[in-house]
């Protein structure tokens, strides 16, 4: 089924908003598409309330269109910090309901040292050569592998490939969403958004994933929007051992927490198509105005949101 909507990125929810800008700009090298401080109209995001007041950068990185992330910080009323509510120092593991980056990367060695020197940064895994098959059939693929997290504890894994061309600036290729059942996830990806298969892989983690132990068996799939490479989303399942299943929590939001935005030709076409595979919408369509980036206007735009079958919350916009 072609595409019938654009990955355009993924915003996460953060503590502080400018900080993690300066990460993406002077470790990632990525540039500041956008910023912008707003009042929600409330309903979309399933958390806070109308007339809250956010702090917005979108980071853009190679491709001026897709693969961005957003930085979303509620700056009045604040949100309540998890960390507060649960001091100690951060866990650095992932579960059900978690999100992570995959990039391929120009430089793996200059990339280490920069995160090494920002503060709150951390290396889960240092570069290690490895092969795997690659997913186009194309023989092996043959890289170096680093992971990482970033300052407000978001996980990355990079790859520089030494058999094939690496971009010239950091570049996300995809978000992947921890789930509890892969399969139901691949089949929303297909027939509820129109995304097309790019990959579906069995196989046992070596340990460089901070989420169950090595040797478990994972089943993970990546889906397409209109670029074969970027603009990306994939859900991975630990089939054996399975992680443990927090419940409801993945249906709460609030700082830590992810979501993914997207564009569409026809908002009210494809909102009828989502609904239709029972999903838990948060709001209907509706039209708006958002503030352009530096206060050069406005854009009209139609926008409904919804959590998909394992509560992960996307937001979905036409332009008028």
């Amino acid at each position: 089924m072609p595409a019938t909507l654009s990955l355009k990125r993924t915003t996460i929810l953060v503590r502080d908003a400018k900080r993690l800008m300066e990460f993406y700009r002077d470790v990632l090298g990525w540039r500041t598409d956008y910023e912008s401080t707003m009042k929600l109209s409330g309903g979309l995001i399933p958390c806070g309330k109308p007339g809250d007041e956010v702090l917005l950068y979108i980071m853009g990185g190679p491709d001026k269109d897709v693969g961005k992330v957003g930085l979303l910080e509620w700056i009045n009323p604040r949100l309540p910090d998890p960390h507060l509510s649960n001091p100690g120092p951060p866990k650095y593991r992932l579960g059900i309901g978690d999100i992570l980056f995959v990039a391929d990367v120009p430089d793996m060695t200059a990339l280490v040292k920069r995160i090494e020197a920002f503060p709150g940064a951390r290396i889960h895994s240092y570069p290690k050569d490895e092969t795997f098959p690659d997913p186009k059939g194309n023989g092996v693929l043959s890289y170096a592998f680093m992971s990482f997290f970033d300052p407000e504890g978001f996980f990355h894994e990079t790859y520089f490939r030494y058999n094939r061309p690496n971009p010239e600036q950091f570049l996300i290729r995809r978000t992947t969403c921890i789930t509890r059942d892969v399969a139901r996830s691949l089949a929303f990806f297909n027939d509820g958004l129109g995304l097309a298969t790019y990959q579906d892989s069995t196989m046992q983690i070596e340990g460089a994933l901070p989420a169950g132990k090595k040797g478990d068996t994972v089943r993970f799939v990546v889906a397409k929007c209109e670029h074969d490479y970027i603009g990306m989303v994939g859900a991975v399942q630990f089939l054996r051992d399975p992680l443990a299943d927090p419940g409801t929590a993945t249906w709460d939001y609030g700082i830590g927490r992810a979501m993914f935005v997207a564009g569409c030709a026809d908002a009210n076409a494809l909102f009828a198509q989502v609904k239709a595979r029972g999903v838990r919408i948060t709001r209907e369509p509706f039209d708006r105005t958002v503030p352009l980036s530096g206060g050069a206007g406005t854009v009209a735009i139609r926008s409904f949101g919804f959590h998909d079958p394992d509560g992960f919350l996307w937001e979905v916009s036409q332009r008028l």
